[in-house]
């Protein structure tokens, strides 16, 4: 006599769903082929143009490393606004696509600090007169 327990399939004691859909993603193999069938379909073009007319949602997305290193943070900020944007899309807005990159000469900036460093001329005017002549209307 035999004290050991047959062996449990657990795949027959739980009740799964029958699907079409395959267990293992494999993105690398089927990102490709979904991205060109997109592009084939020009996707974009026909979301824009079932749009047209719709009320407009504008979100700017800055650009991706303006005033340092790539990080997680950066990741996070391109997601959420693609996020925004497809989301208004699916809302019914005229939510296009629109690349910005006014940072206000701030990466041009940084990069005259580094290359000139200590040899970098400073502004003559304080920054109170600045102020002041920032609150002075426009002629």
């Amino acid at each position: 006599m035999s004290t050991e327990a047959p062996a449990l399939e657990l795949k027959k004691t739980i009740n799964l769903p029958q699907t079409k859909f395959a267990q293992k993603a494999n993105l690398p193999q089927s990102e490709p082929a979904r991205l060109k069938q997109w592009a084939e379909q020009d996707l974009y073009q026909q979301i824009r143009a079932a749009r047209a007319g719709a009320e407009k949602f504008i979100l700017h997305d800055g650009p991706p490393y303006a005033n340092a290193d790539i990080h997680l943070g950066t990741a996070l900020n391109k997601i959420l606004k693609d996020f925004i944007v497809k989301s208004r899309t699916m809302m019914g807005y005229d939510a296009p696509y629109v690349p910005g990159y006014d940072c206000h000469g701030l990466p041009i900036e940084l990069h005259v600090d580094r290359k000139l460093g200590a040899k970098k001329p400073t502004c003559r005017r304080s920054a109170s007169a600045a102020r002041v002549a920032s609150l002075r209307p426009m002629p």
